[in-house]
Formats: structure tokens, C-alpha cells, sequence
């Protein structure tokens, strides 16, 4: 009786053994543990829509520095809504977005194309703002345009070459919206590094 016991158990588990050895049978769906596949579906360049996920940027050339300083970016409200601009040398911008154009793209510009005007990277996109208010404080004279009121803004924010997160700002004075063939007139253009 125990020999037809141990047989009996001998072979449930051979069978049990055979049923796991089999390296063809895969789940539907299932991958080798080893991925050779290449992840395709990553953006050419990593960019984000200004105000969402980073906020405190640092002025990274002298003209920036000395026209705005670092610059705190908000929205006012929720997605879609006015955003806020404040920079640390007296300026504040509220701007309403309007457009999301490739940067590529020409701004109306002198013919330059966003990227161009930004100074940033073609690939990635430029948001554009049209100005609500631009405030300065008191004693201070000058704005993101100098002297005049600036009208309209591109926006880009972005991973740069050197893998640093970089914010571009180009301002716009004057009626014409860009992109326009009627000309935007291009004050100035700013960049920040994240802080």
C-alpha cells in the first residue's frame, strides 16, 4: 500500500513539474523579460505649458536681469484662464492665452519664425498671450517693451540642449496679433533657467 501511495505521489508531481516547463506557452500580452523594443512614443523635446508644473525661474542673461529679474509665473483661476507674470524687478503681466502654434512656425515678425524670435528650439511649441494689464511699480518708467505697453507675448518652456529647463519669453507691442502679416512689433525677448 505505501509503494502505490509513493507511486501515486511520484507521479502527480512529474506531471506537475511537466506542466511548468513549458518556455513556449506565454499570457496574452505578456513581454520577455528583457525589452529590446525601443520606447517611440517620447517627445522629440520634453516641454510643458507655461505656469503648470515649474513656477520660480532665474533671469540668464544680463539683459534679463536688468530689465525683469527672476520671474514667479501663475495662473490666475484655473487652466485656460488669465496667467500671471511677476517679475522681480517691478513688473507684473496678466495675459489672457490665445493660441498654440508649432515654433516653427512665423511669428509675422520681420519673417522669423517663434523659435527664431525666442531664441529657443523649433520642435517644441510657442503659447501665446494676449496682454489684460501690465503694471509697473510706482517710480518705475519702463516695461517688458520699454517705454510703450506691451500688447502681446510667445511663451515657450522647454528642456534646452544641456538638459536644464529654460522659459522664453518675446514681447510684443502695438495692435498686431501674432502671427500676423501685419507685422507684430518685437520689443524684446527674455530667458530664465529653473531655479
Amino acid at each position: 500500500m505505501r509503494g502505490v501511495v509513493v507511486a501515486a505521489m511520484a507521479a502527480v508531481l512529474a506531471l506537475g513539474a511537466c506542466q511548468r516547463e513549458r518556455p513556449n506557452e506565454k499570457l496574452p500580452g505578456e513581454r520577455p523579460v528583457t525589452v529590446v523594443e525601443p520606447e517611440t512614443r517620447v517627445d522629440a523635446v520634453p516641454q510643458e505649458e507655461p505656469a503648470v508644473a515649474r513656477s520660480q525661474w532665474r533671469a540668464s542673461t544680463e539683459q534679463t536681469r536688468s530689465v525683469t529679474g527672476n520671474l514667479r509665473v501663475s495662473l490666475e483661476g484655473r487652466r485656460g484662464g488669465p496667467v500671471v507674470f511677476a517679475f522681480a524687478n517691478g513688473i507684473t503681466v496678466r495675459a489672457q492665452p490665445y493660441n498654440v502654434v508649432p515654433a516653427d512656425q512665423r511669428s509675422g515678425s520681420g519673417g522669423q519664425s517663434f523659435a527664431a524670435v525666442l531664441g529657443g528650439d523649433p520642435r517644441v511649441e510657442a503659447y501665446l498671450y494676449r496682454v489684460l494689464d501690465e503694471n509697473l511699480i510706482p517710480g518705475r518708467q519702463t516695461g517688458l517693451c520699454g517705454e510703450a505697453t506691451a500688447r502681446h507675448l510667445a511663451v515657450s518652456e522647454f528642456v534646452d540642449s544641456s538638459g536644464r529647463w529654460v522659459f522664453k519669453i518675446a514681447a510684443f507691442r502695438g495692435e498686431a496679433q501674432p502671427p500676423s502679416s501685419a507685422d507684430p512689433e518685437l520689443c524684446a525677448a527674455y530667458a530664465y533657467t529653473a531655479q
